[in-house]
Formats: C-alpha cells, structure tokens, sequence
C-alpha cells in the first residue's frame, strides 16, 4: 500500500545538513510517509549518508542523476512521488527541516483545498534562530495573494497529487523555479489552507543562490509578468487586478528588496550596485517611507542574514550601509531626502518582535491591577490578536476572544485552547456578562480599524466606557521610539568616529 505521504527532498553535496533534513522526517508525529531522496549528481559524500539511514530505514529511498538542478531534481523526485500513488506531496530542501508535528498539520489542512501552507523559522546557516519567523499571512491564499508575493516556503506546505497533476517545475529557471510553479498553480484555481504554526525551519545562507540579487530580481519580474499574461488568458481580469500599474507596483517592492540587499553588501558608499538593481527594474515613480522600511526589514532577513535587532551595538554594522543607500534614492529621486528619516522611523517600528509588544501589553494590564482571574477580552482574531490571545492564555488568563472586524476565515485558524472562550459579536453581551465584566479590554488590530471595531464591540456590549482598553499600536509605537532613539544615536556616534 503506498505511503499517503511522499516527502521529496533534493541533494547536491549536501554532506552537513542531509542527515538533519532527513532525520526531521524520522520524527514526525505523522508516520505514514515514504522519502525520496534525489541525488542530484553529488561528488561529496552525502550520497553514503543516505544509504547508511536508509539501511535502517525501508521509507527512505535514494534516486541518482546527473546534475540538472533543484528544479530538475524535485520534478524526478515529483514522478516517482505520482507514481507511488501518494495522496500528498511536500518538498524540502536538504538544508532545511521540519518540527514534528508539522505533516500532522498540514496533512490535515491539505484535505480542505488541496495544498495547505504553515509558518516557518528563520536560522542562520549554523541552525540557529535569529529570533524571526514568517507566519502564515491569510487564511487562504489563492492567486490574487499569491501574486503579491511568494506567501509559501517550499518545505513548509504540501500538496494533494490531484491537485499538482501535469504542473512541473520549470527546469529553465536557475531561481524562483518554486514561486513560478505556485503561480500557475494558482492560476488554475488552486488554493492553499493556512496552519496558524510554525512548523519549518528556513536556514539562510550568505552564500547561496539566492544571494545572487541581480538575477534573482531579473527573474522574479520575468516569472511575474509571464503569471499576468497567464491569468489574464484564463479569466482573472475580471476577478482580480492585473493592471500595469500593480505589475509595476509588486516588481518595484520586489527589486526595492534585492536592491536594498546590494546595498548591504556593497562597501562603496554610494551604493552603485543597488542602484544600478533598482534602475533596470518595473518599478512606480517613487517609494513611500514604509515601503523603504518593509524592504530593509526583508533585506536584513535574507540578504544579510542577521536579524535585525536594535539595542544601540548590533545594528551598527547595517545602520550606516543603510543610511547610505537610501540617500543614494533619494539623489536619484526614488524618494524624497525627508523621507529618510521617516523611513529610520518606520524601520524601528517595524523590528519589533510581536512577541515584545504582546508581553509589553500584558505586562501593562498587571501593573494597571487587571490580574488574570479577571480576564481578558481580545477583540478581533487577526494574526496578532490571536498571537495575544494565546499568550495571555499560557499565562493563565481567561480570555474571551472576540470574532468580529476581521476577515471571518481568520477565526478558523485559532485552534481550541485551555481558558480561552471564543464568541461572535452577537454573544459578546451575554459573555461579558457571564465572568468578563471587569477584564482588561485588548486588540492586536491596528490603525483605524481598530478604534472602529473597538467602538463597535464597546456599543454591542453596552459599556460605554471600558475598564482598560490596550492597543497594540499604543506599545508597538512605545517600543519603536525607544528603537529609533537607539539608531539615531548609533548613527550620531558612527559619524562622531568617522569624523
């Protein structure tokens, strides 16, 4: 009987990392899965690693090419997956791995749609965290998520065979070959269900292919102007937005990305080689102050593979290279020069762990008297209200949790929890009622919206005035003015030694 499961994992001397990547596998809480190994023409000693677990291990099998690269290794491992008769598929890459429940998960969501995607860990190329993750960014996401940007990791999501049926990887394609597949997956209608985990790790090497940032955003705009074309054949237009001017707008973000991880690496002050990226790139007129931190943030991540910690020492190294590329737009006229120091602003703001604001919040409500036994009313179950709602319940909070003012889908993905009770806005009034009368009142919701909803969630349960109402953009902020204090005194003390 065939494995419901077939995990595929590509290798090219891949010595140091296969037997971690495959290991991960081994201790799945999910059991019914069969490995194929693609040697793809390793002249290291990888290959022996794998015979040697697969000896002791009948699932683990190897397949051997000659060199065609990873896309052309993961579509033999693909036909041999489709020829077992494995109900799923999942990829992962020899340098990566996966927690052990992970296929449980996914295995699970996969059966809603078809594919289901999870969060994943950020690590150095050593394997360890850089205190970062990437969690999953819509409950469902389907091509008009996808074409703003690759929402699924390749090992952190898995497919239905039925599903993949005749799509295979592009073997022309050196980079990107995954996110090109997802596209025109998407393009036929295909969706992906959320698992609101982190069930991956994601190691980021400085010298891998995707540090090759030139040909890594050549391709990207290429791959993405082909999926326009596409979905505009199938129907899309009349669903979705394919206009030039989001074609411009998503490449420019893109190249905006890899041009700032030039510029990091790039000694010369000037920055020719992110601005040479940048000017052969679609791309709008010019970037607003968010979207320069948003790409700064991302190029730190990827490209320089640190995490971009603010504490007045560790940011100095990127602070000044920073600085300097965004002057470098600036002459160029992609921004404005006072942009610059909005954008210093956005990048503090934007660092901030989540997991720093919720603990400032929850911190808060104690020093306020609101202890546990009191409760929590959490309104709204967007990404980090929920983040919010399952710290405070490890904490021993009673929560009450709110499902109102975000997208309806978003609740799914709160799995039930000890202490947490989740009611719509039609039982909030008799909830608050039954034990959450004097709780401390919160949301992970930002800018508007969440004034709105809190307003409407206040005038639903009939309490014009809250006992305590903490906004997650209150802290966030709080937090981000400490950092941007922290990086305009870095930046002041660089040029006092360079002068």
């Amino acid at each position: 009987m065939a494995a419901r499961l077939t995990v595929v994992i590509p290798m090219f001397n891949s010595h140091a990392t296969i037997a971690e990547a495959i290991g991960s596998v081994q201790r799945q809480t999910f059991q019914d899965w069969r490995l194929i190994v693609v040697n793809d023409g390793s002249t290291d000693q990888s290959p022996r690693v794998v015979e040697e677990l697969a000896v002791d291990d009948d699932r683990i099998t190897m397949v051997t090419q000659e060199n065609r690269g990873l896309a052309g290794a993961r579509n033999t491992g693909l036909e041999c997956a489709i020829e077992s008769g494995s109900e799923f598929v999942g990829f992962l890459d020899s340098d990566d791995w996966m927690y052990p429940d992970a296929y449980e998960h996914l295995v699970r969501a996969a059966a809603e749609t078809g594919a289901s995607y999870a969060g994943y860990e950020l690590c150095d190329q050593d394997g360890h965290s850089l205190g970062r993750q990437s969690p999953v960014s819509a409950p469902v996401v389907g091509l008009d998520e996808q074409i703003e940007w690759n929402r699924t990791a390749t090992h952190a999501h898995l497919f239905s065979r039925a599903m993949i049926g005749e799509c295979r990887f592009d073997e022309g394609l050196k980079v990107v070959e995954d996110y090109d597949m997802w596209l025109r997956l998407a393009i036929r209608g295909e969706r992906w269900t959320g698992v609101d985990r982190i069930l991956a790790a994601y190691r980021l090497r400085p010298s891998s292919m995707s540090k090759q940032f030139t040909p890594m955003c050549r391709c990207y705009e290429q791959v993405l102007r082909k999926a326009f074309a596409e979905a505009k054949e199938f129907g899309w237009e009349e669903k979705i937005d394919l206009s030039e001017q989001r074609f411009r707008r998503v490449v420019g973000h893109s190249a905006l990305m890899y041009a700032t991880m030039e510029a990091l690496l790039d000694p010369a002050p000037t920055k020719p080689r992110g601005a040479m990226l940048l000017e052969g790139s679609a791309r709008p007129e010019r970037f607003t102050a968010a979207q320069l931190a948003q790409a700064a943030s991302t190029a730190l991540l990827f490209g320089a593979c640190t995490a971009p910690t603010i504490d007045g020492e560790r940011e100095r190294p990127w602070l000044v290279a920073l600085r300097q590329w965004w002057v470098r737009c600036a002459d160029e006229g992609w921004i404005g020069y006072d942009d610059i120091e909005s954008a210093m602003h956005e990048l503090a703001r934007k660092v901030v762990h989540p997991d720093e604001i919720v603990a400032a919040m929850l911190a808060d409500s104690r020093t306020r008297g609101h202890a546990a036994e009191q409760g929590l009313v959490v309104i709204g179950l967007d990404r980090n209200s929920r983040r919010l709602v399952r710290a405070a319940a490890r904490l021993g909070w009673r929560v009450l949790a709110v499902d109102m003012g975000t997208d309806a889908r978003e609740g799914a993905l709160l799995e039930p929890t000890p202490g947490v009770r989740v009611v719509h806005e039609e039982g909030l009034i008799r909830a608050v009622a039954d034990g959450f009368a004097h709780a401390c009142w919160a949301t992970g919701l930002t800018g508007d919206i969440a004034l709105r909803v809190i307003a409407d969630a206040q005038r639903v349960a009939m309490m014009p005035q809250l006992v305590r109402l903490v906004l997650w953009d209150e802290f966030r902020e709080r937090i981000g003015f400490v950092n941007s204090q922290l990086m305009r005194e870095a930046l002041t003390r660089r040029g006092r030694m360079a002068g």
